[in-house]
């Protein structure tokens, strides 16, 4: 009670802006995203690759799943990820910005439309300590938190580590993504993950190289399966 209060107090003396359009927000407003814009995050659906969640016409699997099958289960995503959009602008200002409230607000987003069974641990995609300290925080296990709070569901935090730096992603295919992180994660604590069924935590899911390699690195230290979670899916 007191910490509502106070909220609200704060709230009157330093009114809050949206972080996605800029309206001002009431007083205890609870969220850093107007109404409009959580709605404006919209949901992935359609049809949808049984593998990693890309839209398809009709197939049970898209043409790279069915190339490559992927180590994980199954990957789904809260929305889809397009480049203007509520959702790609408060993925962007949460890594890139550092606008730290998103987290609350996209992981309430993953609680929303969390597609997954109530018996999994939740890992987050690690950084590498050098990424992680530039940043000043790994979002994947921000928004993991939020996730884990909102669903009672078990987070290992440090599982999962990047032992390996590796050039930035973006820009780059999915052949050289796959070389690109060859070996860059390990588990360290695999008494988290043995014989658990594991949901992987990232914000976003683009060719699916890391969360494969991710998921890679789980299975070779038991864990029974690995699926995947995000905020966003590149379509």
């Amino acid at each position: 009670m007191l910490r509502t209060w106070l909220r609200l107090v704060l709230d009157v003396v330093f009114p809050a802006a949206c972080e996605g359009c800029g309206t001002a927000l009431s007083p205890a407003h609870g969220s850093c995203l107007c109404g409009p814009c959580t709605a404006a995050l919209g949901r992935a659906d359609g049809t949808l690759c049984e593998r990693c969640g890309a839209p398809v016409a009709g197939d049970a699997s898209c043409a790279a799943c069915r190339r490559r099958p992927p180590a994980f289960g199954y990957a789904r995503a809260a929305g889809w990820y397009v480049g203007g959009s509520v959702l790609a602008s408060a993925v962007q200002g949460l890594k890139y910005r550092r606008r730290r409230p998103l987290a609350e607000a996209l992981g309430a987003h993953l609680a929303r439309h969390y597609p997954f069974t109530a018996d999994v641990v939740l890992v987050p995609v690690p950084l590498h300590p050098a990424r992680l300290r530039a940043r000043g925080f790994n979002q994947a296990l921000l928004l993991a938190r939020v996730l884990g709070r909102r669903r009672g569901l078990a987070v290992a935090e440090r599982a999962l580590v990047r032992r390996r730096a590796t050039r930035a992603q973006p820009g780059l295919d999915a052949a050289e993504r796959r070389r690109n992180l060859g070996q860059a994660f390990h588990v360290r604590r695999a008494d988290a993950v043995a014989g658990r069924r594991i949901v992987l935590i990232d914000d976003v899911l683009t060719t699916g190289a890391t969360a494969d390699a991710c998921a890679k690195a789980l299975l070779q230290a038991g864990a029974l399966s690995v699926d995947v979670y995000t905020v966003g899916r590149a379509p």
